[in-house]
């Protein structure tokens, strides 16, 4: 090709060109940086030959377009003697031609001698241009960088993930701006279509702009145009689950330009997901929560003046309790995370861009959880536990003489998450994933509770206090908040030990308020498991700072907030001056001691002087007999002999076995614990037979049914007339009530009055439990006026020391009421027969009405400035809803309408219209409808009376 430029002149005919041979029959040949002749060679323009071949006419304009031409072959006759048929097809850089041979030589295709200099390798930058609009918006353009001279024209082509796909126009240097690469969203051959992308150029020149071109430069480097994944892969490790995703903009976004000229400073949203099977209780990846659309989506923003920084992402690996880790189906068993930018109005280019995905990898390390070298849980006689997180605080509390308490104090962080296993037995979640277990127990003479503390993999080496620190070392468990290591037993103890002012569950609401908050710095969201679609951005699902999935404490029902005593946000109801009674007035001794509420208890045990091997031998028949021995003895890592040996123990102090029972439920907890948690146990290993979980699960019954039930599949089938999970409560013995709305002192507002509490103890949870409630209504000194209804309704189970009362049947209106203030009483039944001693609320409406202290008696009175009407409150000047002529008049009166002044008076009669006086105006101007009434009446009688009068004369006539 390099010999066919036109000006080459071959004399000589052994160094002629001749195509008739090498071109067989025809064949495709590429023509690099050059184009057939299209110009009428001159008598000394030879081609390399004596017969040059060209065109008249132009190459294809378009990339894949091809055409079919005809070549002129010069000759004796003309600059076209014969004409030759061919195809060119134009290609990204190059056209490409199918030549047809010549029947003779010395005839060669004639092309058009291309610039040998090269251009130097290109840079790609970028630089805004402004785009008119309804609002005119920044938008982003390519610049292929070079040093162009003023002598040449410049080609430059543009690629994106390394495919040509944009050639520009050839322009002089002046007009280098026309090769920038721009936005196009309709043709993907003139601009790009989204960002996200990799972009390069190659820049060749030619001597005339329709002239053939010269090399290509070297390619320019890639520059990626969008948001880099700094970190594509993140390990963290179980026991410390805090990791970092980072992301950088290599390019900053377009925004809006005001009208005067300022550049509006917006954002561009990347949302997140996790992909995952939503249907499966699993471990995951949550991401901290940002103010990415008010709290919508996971995810984070970027504003444009900051589009230069990194962004750092905290994410969090939020486990579940078994032993095994268990990972996404991956793989390489990593989660990963999806990351897609959101819709940006104005900047297509920038929507719906899928960011590098991201993968964590959690690393575990494993150790025995029980081991076998005497380890022993030691059960504390406690009469209440206080847990706290952050500045949230769950107590249950059932010490002497008060009422039993199981209830948030405060939650305000919505940390905790306390949940009820069954009546006794409750179990509060921290966000690690450690979780305490409250066991309430009964004994003979002895009411307990029993706390059981299981550590999650992120409490190692973290712990203190009585249960000393979690390391596997034991030599170091004696420490005290300084950490120095105490040699004395006593001395450990009483520097643990709290005063009872100091106790979380003693502190007043100015304490609790105090508390100091969580100190994470994030707050983890699960994201969605999909990626979003569209502009709407979905509800983040669920926010917190767990690091405990929530599917895995969902098999148990969480206990209510609603009646928390410190909570975040506070209602907007008006509070009432005097309460009915305060909490501090109650005394356990007004109600029956609760050492026998529905409890079904063994008789007392005859005195006996025990001595270390009695006490062994009864222990060990004791638990070894029991069914919780028979199905715990199969599960490997668990070991009765400790808790054997603590039954020993408690025998030995206390000369008694009332203890005993307690050991063997321990031995059941901890069984059930290892079950919970190790995977290996759930795993069927003999065909035909159910896993070893399994079958510990259907013999071993709590409290062994406390020889009141039968167990069967691992649930206590109670006799008849008793209760609860273990079959300990006598049904027919009613729950003790301390008080209905304690906190609110026995009242309740209208307008949040959907519910009551109900404190006490011994409340079931079965369908039976029944509340009775009666409604009535009093007066403003509390006499009772009125009908009297009885309904009754099934109460809601929260503890075993609180159920909820539904309040509608009471409260429907049926007619009108005729007191100031409706009463409801209520009582509680377990057995929906023996109903417990009655207590009574009071719901007022907050609005206008409120407590007064009537010497020292609690009555009720109506706010200033309200009126209270056929049973709705009224502000002094409300008009009646249909006559506008009467109002709420508190000069006048409080409990009925008062005529507006000068409303719908007539003072003076116009033309024939009927003049009225005194009488109230209508709604619409229109007059009184006993007025208009009257007038029609008036005038039918007047014209039957006319009709009568002709009729008579008529007839009268006639008779003459």
């Amino acid at each position: 090709m390099d010999q066919r430029f036109k000006e080459n002149t071959a004399r000589n005919e052994s160094l002629m060109l001749c195509d008739r041979y090498w071109l067989g029959n025809g064949r495709w040949v590429r023509a690099e940086g050059q184009d057939l002749l299209q110009t009428e060679p001159k008598t000394h323009e030879w081609c390399g030959t004596r017969y040059p071949i060209w065109m008249k006419e132009t190459p294809p304009k378009f990339i894949g377009e091809e055409v079919a031409r005809d070549a002129c072959v010069v000759g004796l006759q003309g600059p076209c003697a014969q004409t030759l048929p061919i195809k060119i097809k134009k290609c990204v850089g190059y056209n490409v031609y199918y030549l047809t041979p010549p029947t003779s030589c010395f005839k060669a295709y004639c092309f058009r001698t291309p610039p040998t200099e090269v251009v130097q390798q290109p840079e790609v930058s970028y630089h805004f241009v402004m785009v008119e609009g309804k609002t005119a918006i920044q938008q982003l353009q390519f610049i292929c960088s070079f040093t162009a001279k003023d002598d040449y024209y410049y080609q430059v082509v543009w690629y994106i993930e390394d495919t040509p796909v944009v050639v520009k126009d050839t322009v002089k240097k002046d007009l280098l701006r026309n090769t920038d690469l721009g936005y196009d969203d309709k043709d993907a051959t003139k601009g790009y279509q989204k960002l996200g992308i990799n972009i390069k150029c190659s820049v060749r020149l030619k001597v005339v702009t329709e002239g053939p071109p010269g090399p290509f430069s070297e390619i320019s480097k890639n520059f990626f145009a969008g948001i880099e994944v700094v970190s594509t892969r993140v390990t963290i490790k179980r026991d410390e689950p805090h990791g970092y995703i980072e992301v950088k903009l290599t390019v900053p976004f377009g925004c809006p330009i005001m009208s005067d000229g300022k550049v509006e400073n917006c954002g561009l949203d990347i949302e997140m997901n996790v992909p995952r099977d939503p249907e499966k209780c699993s471990s995951d990846i949550k991401v901290a929560k940002t103010l990415l659309s008010q709290g919508k989506n996971c995810g984070f923003r970027i504003f444009q003046n900051d589009w230069q920084r990194k962004v750092t992402l905290p994410i969090a690996f939020i486990d579940t309790p078994e032993y095994n880790l268990i990972l996404p189906d991956s793989p390489d068993g990593a989660f990963r995370i999806g990351m897609i930018t959101g819709q940006k109005e104005g900047s297509p280019e920038w929507s719906g861009i899928e960011l590098q995905d991201v993968y964590v990898h959690v690393q575990i390390e494993t150790t025995a959880c029980n081991s076998n070298n005497g380890y022993r849980r030691q059960p504390y006689c406690v009469c209440a536990v206080a847990v706290r997180a952050g500045a949230d605080v769950f107590v249950i509390d059932r010490c002497p003489y008060k009422p039993v308490r199981i209830k948030y104090l405060s939650c305000k962080e919505n940390l905790l998450d306390a949940r009820k296993l069954y009546e006794k037995v409750y179990r509060i979640y921290f966000p690690s994933g450690t979780y305490v277990d409250a066991s309430l127990e009964d004994y003979t003479g002895v009411q307990t509770i029993n706390v059981y503390v299981y550590p999650s993999k992120s409490d190692h080496d973290r712990t203190g206090g009585l249960c000393g620190t979690l390391n596997g070392n034991m030599l170091d468990d004696f420490m005290d908040r300084d950490g120095n290591l105490l040699r004395n037993n006593e001395a450990f103890n009483q520097h643990w030990s709290l005063r009872e002012a100091a106790f979380l569950g003693n502190m007043n609401e100015d304490q609790l308020n105090a508390l100091p908050r969580w100190k994470n710095d994030a707050f983890y969201c699960t994201c969605p498991y999909k990626q979003v679609s569209g502009n709407k951005p979905k509800e983040i699902r669920e926010c917190s700072e767990d690091t405990i999935v929530k599917c895995a404490k969902e098999d148990n029902p969480a206990l209510n907030k609603n009646k928390c005593q410190i909570r975040n946000k506070r209602s907007a109801v008006k509070l009432f001056s005097y309460k009915m009674f305060q909490r501090q007035d109650i005394k356990l001794s007004e109600f029956t001691d609760t050492e026998e509420i529905n409890l079904s208890r063994m008789k007392r045990e005859a005195e006996v002087n025990w001595t270390r091997e009695r006490a062994r031998e009864f222990c060990n028949n004791f638990i070894k007999q029991s069914q919780t021995y028979k199905a715990c003895s199969r599960v490997p890592s668990v070991s009765p002999d400790s808790l054997i040996e603590n039954c020993v123990l408690d025998i030995m102090m206390t000369n008694s076995t009332i203890w005993a029972a307690g050991s063997r439920e321990a031995l059941r907890t901890t069984c059930t614990k290892e079950l919970s948690q190790n995977t290996t146990l759930k795993e069927v290993t003999e065909e035909g037979k159910p896993s070893i979980a399994e079958q510990v699960k259907k013999i071993a019954c709590t409290n062994e049914c406390s020889g009141h039930g039968i167990c069967i599949n691992g649930t206590c089938k109670c006799d008849e007339d008793f209760g609860a999970k273990d079959c300990s409560m006598d049904m027919n013995k009613p729950p003790v009530v301390y008080g209905v709305n304690i906190e609110e002192g026995g009242l309740c507002d209208k307008r949040t009055c959907q519910k009551a509490l109900v404190e006490g103890y011994g409340f079931l949870d079965m369908d039976t439990l029944k509340c009775l409630l009666t409604g009535f209504h009093v007066t403003e000194n509390k006499t009772v006026v009125g009908d009297v209804m009885e309904h009754m309704v099934q109460a809601e189970h929260d503890s075993i020391a609180e159920v909820f009362c539904p309040l509608g049947p009471a409260r429907r209106r049926r007619s009108v009421p005729r007191g100031f203030v409706q009463g409801i009483t209520l009582s509680v039944a377990n057995n929906g027969r023996n109903f417990s001693t009655h207590h009574t609320i009071y719901v007022l409406d907050g609005v206008c009405q409120d407590t007064v202290n009537v010497s020292g008696d609690i009555q009720f009175t109506l706010r200033v400035g309200y009126c209270y009407i056929s049973g709705k409150c009224y502000g002094d000047g409300s008009i009646h809803e249909t006559e506008e002529c009467v109002a709420c008049n508190t000069e006048k009166s409080t409990t009925e309408w008062s005529k507006v002044d000068g409303c719908g008076v007539v003072t003076e009669a116009v033309d024939d219209k009927l003049e009225v006086k005194g009488n109230l105006k209508p709604e619409g101007g229109s007059f009184p409808t006993t007025i208009v009434i009257t007038v029609l009446v008036s005038g039918l009688v007047l014209a039957a009376l006319v009709t009568s009068v002709v009729l008579y004369y008529k007839m009268k006539r006639s008779a003459r």
